[in-house]
């Protein structure tokens, strides 16, 4: 039996393939903790662009939303990529006297773009960047340029001597859909030279959804706009004005003019783990009907 003082003396250590095990086991650990921290880095990475991304598109779309509720007037036909809009001198920062176009329009090439906004009536001056990392440079729709119900003639006004009064008029027709939502078409504006017809038929193309129609025309003249003639049920695509039927003046006036707006932001377009889309409906509320 060895004593105390022989195992002390003894110079044994690990064997080679405890070595290999301890090795082994440790770079698996090792693999481990780097997959999850770069893992870690990489998420911090993706949801700071991502944040970034989304704050500039909220704040992008807040300033849309103030200066279209604001604008007396938007430039048509519009441009996907592009928006000019009018505001009035009151709308302005600093406040001045007079009304000023603005555009809002995308900037760059794909894979992203940016979103840009131009003291005046191009995409060229004074300008300052609102919004980045746009996958798409189709950001805008106005709903009285959409595809939709669109009327091929106008519908006059006052009559005289069994005809219709001589004189520029314009109607507008809308599709109904079952949520109440009007979509318009475009108005469109025609002079009557001579009182000749007593009855004029109003056509338009069908449009996918809608529950019914309404026909908006004659009053023209007044500061209130258009006034609602008939509503066609779904199906109908013509309806005839004729000069015998009176319109009542308090009769409801068809629905202002809505610009949309969709950002779709992607801060790493490569892949769609931070693509995101805001978008809404903006009425202009100063634009009147016409």
């Amino acid at each position: 039996m060895r004593g105390p003082a022989t195992r002390l003396a003894e110079e044994r250590g690990v064997t080679m393939t405890e070595m290999l095990m301890v090795l082994v086991i440790l770079g698996i650990v090792l693999a481990g903790m780097t997959t999850l921290f770069v893992s870690a880095s990489t998420s911090h990475v993706d949801q700071s662009k991502r944040v970034e991304a989304q704050q500039n598109a909220r704040l992008a779309l807040d300033g849309l939303r103030r200066e279209i509720h604001c604008a007396s007037a938007v430039s048509t036909p519009i441009s996907a990529s592009s928006l000019t809009i009018t505001l009035p001198g009151y709308c302005q920062k600093p406040p001045v006297a007079g009304s000023a176009p603005f555009t809002w329009c995308t900037v760059g090439a794909a894979p992203t773009w940016a979103l840009w906004r131009y003291a005046g009536s191009s995409c060229s001056g004074t300008g300052r960047k609102t919004a980045d990392s746009l996958i798409s440079n189709s950001l805008f729709t106005y709903n009285r340029a959409s595809a939709g119900p669109v009327q091929n003639v106008p519908v006059p006004n006052v009559v005289t001597g069994g005809a219709f009064k001589p004189g520029t008029y314009t109607y507008d027709v809308t599709a109904v859909l079952a949520s109440g939502l009007e979509v318009s078409g475009t108005p469109i504006s025609k002079t009557i030279l001579t009182g000749t017809a007593s009855q004029i038929t109003v056509s338009w193309a069908a449009y996918t959804g809608a529950v019914s129609y309404n026909v908006y025309g004659r009053d023209n003249n007044t500061a209130a706009g258009l006034r609602k003639l008939a509503s066609p049920p779904a199906g109908s695509t013509s309806y005839v004005d004729d000069y015998s039927v009176v319109v009542n003046s308090a009769l409801a006036s068809p629905p202002l003019g809505t610009v949309g707006v969709s950002l779709t932001a992607d801060a790493s377009p490569a892949n769609t783990r931070q693509r995101f889309t805001l978008s809404d409906d903006i009425v202009l509320r100063n634009s009147g009907r016409r």
